[in-house]
């Protein structure tokens, strides 16, 4: 493991091509994801706010469980990056079937625990009994998704690091279309199929998932891929070790932010069925927004590591700084957008009605103001920080930011302020200030520019 003191330097040929092939895909298929997400909520909204309600609650805990895979896949990014900038195959591939292994065995006990405890778990947000009943239908029939969800992002992983985008963001368009199109039948009824609800919502969901899984597994055997025919290690300590010291902190990151995004629903869940449902309505185009960023921040993430495991510290630094820049005009941008364009969103959304629009409009203005702050965070977290192993930081920061500031500050505004729908709301984006304070210090320290790669043992 490396690290060196660097000066600034010209950014390398062909960035903006190397940007737009790894960026474009994934954010594409970030913004087919946030719609799918949406959409079920949107087609489960005609049951009822209680339907909303559940679909919100017991997605949220599978966001929970994918939050940790998401970890542990991105550790895997990591590695396979800087492996893949070395030309290594072996090593790439041995750090996948290692990060399988390890998803796998943490996964399985998550999805009982999940299912079979799932009316429990609602308890935990809401004390509707409807909602809890409906949100209970949701985990049983998806109990499958989330091993089938670690298998998926971890191949992504892999392919998106060794500069290979467009295969998930194909087989990903191809399985929402499915999911979307088995949603219309099983949530509404059709075909001779019963309206299922919520239920059916969860089922679509599977059903999509398995089918992803077999397809990727299909192309990669038709393509006689890396990950199939090359080499792996058995038994690579050295490898197992360095991987373990990335994912571990960055899953345990991944799963402290995703509880805490959990508690801020709880907090809004008490506070009244209405503004769990705008809530949970809102959640899913959040996500839509963020989805361009998204993939800016992986393109960050890829070429920064391929850089660092070639050891151009210099090229490096020189990307991280366009793409600081890059990100700021563009989040301004677009939250200037979306405050004009408001009341379209808000109508979009089917949040317009006289009971839904008090919650709504004030909840836009906030996420107007704070698109650009997520957004720095987003692509110096995961674009930089994370690309050069500074996962400890990182959560420690967000343990801080998060759970020390941020969640405090909104309870206090929901629970003994009584403060408006509005100003709870805006009152999150404390945590996104506190955070940006703490990365950008630390990105000007430079100690995120390591060589993560086994130094010692060449390829094979």
């Amino acid at each position: 493991m490396t690290t060196k003191n660097i000066q600034k330097t010209a950014l390398p040929d062909g960035l903006f091509s190397r940007v737009a092939k790894l960026a474009f895909p994934v954010a594409i298929q970030s913004a087919l994801v946030a719609i799918l997400a949406l959409a079920d909520v949107l087609m489960v909204s005609d049951f009822g706010q209680s339907a909303t309600a559940a679909v919100g609650i017991a997605s949220k805990w599978h966001f929970v469980a994918i939050m940790i895979m998401a970890g542990l896949a991105a550790a895997n990014g990591v590695l396979v990056s800087q492996y893949w900038g070395k030309n290594d195959k072996v090593h790439a591939k041995t750090v996948t079937l290692q990060a399988m292994k390890f998803g796998a065995i943490i996964m399985v006990p998550v999805t009982f625990v999940i299912t079979f405890f799932a009316p429990q778990i609602m308890q935990l947000q809401t004390n509707d009994f409807q909602v809890i009943e409906q949100g209970a239908q949701y985990l049983w029939y998806s109990f499958p998704v989330l091993i089938l969800t670690h298998v998926i992002i971890t191949a992504e992983s892999s392919l998106r690091s060794s500069g290979d985008a467009m295969l998930p963001l194909i087989l990903g368009a191809i399985t929402i279309a499915l999911n979307i199109a088995l949603n219309f039948v099983l949530i509404k009824g059709g075909f001779g199929i019963p309206a299922m609800g919520v239920a059916g919502a969860a089922l679509a969901t599977t059903i999509a998932r398995f089918a992803q899984v077999l397809m990727i597994w299909g192309v990669l055997v038709y393509r006689n891929h890396w990950l199939l025919v090359s080499r792996a290690i058995p038994n690579h300590q050295t490898l197992w070790m360095t991987y373990r010291k990335l994912a571990i902190p960055h899953s345990l990151n991944a799963l402290l932010w995703a509880l805490g995004t959990l508690t801020y629903q709880i907090i809004f869940g008490r506070l009244g069925t209405t503004e769990l449902a705008v809530f949970s309505m809102i959640g899913p185009f959040e996500s839509l927004l963020y989805s361009v960023f998204m993939g800016i921040s992986v393109a960050c993430s890829v070429l920064v590591g391929q850089s660092l495991g070639r050891d151009e510290f210099k090229t490096a630094q020189a990307m991280t700084a366009f793409f600081i820049k890059f990100v700021l005009i563009l989040g301004i941008g677009m939250g200037i957008f979306l405050y004009i364009n408001s009341s379209f969103v808000i109508a979009w959304l089917n949040l317009d009605s006289a009971e839904l629009l008090p919650y709504a409009q004030p909840a836009m203005v906030a996420i107007s103001v704070g698109v650009t702050l997520r957004m720095l965070n987003m692509i110096i977290i995961n674009g930089i920080l994370r690309a050069g192993g500074e996962n400890l930081f990182c959560l420690r920061m967000d343990f801080i930011a998060m759970w020390m500031i941020g969640i405090p500050v909104t309870a206090y505004g929901a629970f003994i302020g009584e403060w408006s729908f509005g100003w709870v709301y805006a009152a999150m984006l404390v945590e996104e200030t506190v955070k940006l304070s703490l990365c950008f210090k630390r990105y000007l320290k430079r100690r995120w520019m390591n060589n993560l790669t086994i130094q010692a043992q060449p390829a094979i």
